[in-house]
């Protein structure tokens, strides 16, 4: 007796009829699927083999676990293209839109700054001019930035002790409470922050005129009253 299906089916026509009978099965439902579809004028290379409910149905070759590649197994896709007419945007202009400035917003802010700006450079020559008449030196507006804060740190450490008010300080000032109280431990190190920040608005009014040699210096360079825009922050 033979071993191998193969072997079998050579040798009985019975077992050829068992073994085979699978395949002719499909066949069979294939083509009973293929002559319904003729009938009813759906059979063409965009159209795969479907059941009567419509279901797509797949059949397996005689390699167990491989479907049957046939013509009627495939979907033909159309190949389309779309032309347009005209010129096309491929600047995309349409997501890109121009924004709208206010000019008027833009104007005053340029403006505003433009101000800062001036003011804070005003201050600064001021100070410059300060350390001049301290240390009998003769700076000019190039000075280093680092060079000025030191030697304004070391006049406020020169000049810590609490005084009286210059002469002529009382008739000056426009703040009556801003006297010669001397600078402590913790407004030396906002003296630092103030540098650090540029705020030398705050750094004059807030600390330079609480020296007496401040004072003093300050009224004999003429310059005017310097005011704090941002009262209550180191007061």
């Amino acid at each position: 007796m033979p071993y191998l299906p193969s072997d079998a089916a050579k040798k009985s026509q019975l077992y050829s009829n068992i073994i085979n009978g699978d395949t002719r099965e499909y066949q069979e439902e294939i083509n009973d699927l293929k002559n319904k579809q003729q009938v009813s004028a759906s059979m063409d290379a965009n159209t795969p083999l479907r059941d009567e409910d419509g279901i797509l149905v797949s059949f397996e070759s005689e390699t167990p676990g491989i479907s049957l590649e046939e013509d009627y197994e495939e979907v033909r896709l159309e190949n389309r293209q779309f032309l347009f007419k005209g010129q096309i945007d491929n600047q995309f202009t349409y997501y890109f839109q121009p924004i709208v400035v206010d000019e008027t917003d833009t104007t005053a802010t340029t403006t505003a700054n433009a101000e800062e700006v001036e003011f804070a450079l005003t201050l600064r020559d001021y100070l410059i001019q300060f350390v001049n008449e301290f240390y009998a030196e003769e700076n000019g507006p190039d000075v280093s930035t680092d060079l000025l804060h030191n030697k304004l740190l070391q006049f406020f450490d020169e000049n810590r002790s609490k005084g009286n008010n210059a002469q002529g300080w009382e008739e000056f000032r426009l703040n009556k409470k801003r006297k010669a109280a001397g600078i402590s431990g913790d407004r030396y190190g906002k003296v630092k922050k103030d540098l650090r920040d540029f705020q030398y608005d705050e750094l004059i009014e807030n600390h330079l005129y609480r020296t007496t040699q401040g004072q003093r210096i300050w009224l004999r360079l003429g310059f005017p009253y310097i005011v704090d825009l941002s009262p209550g922050k180191n007061s």
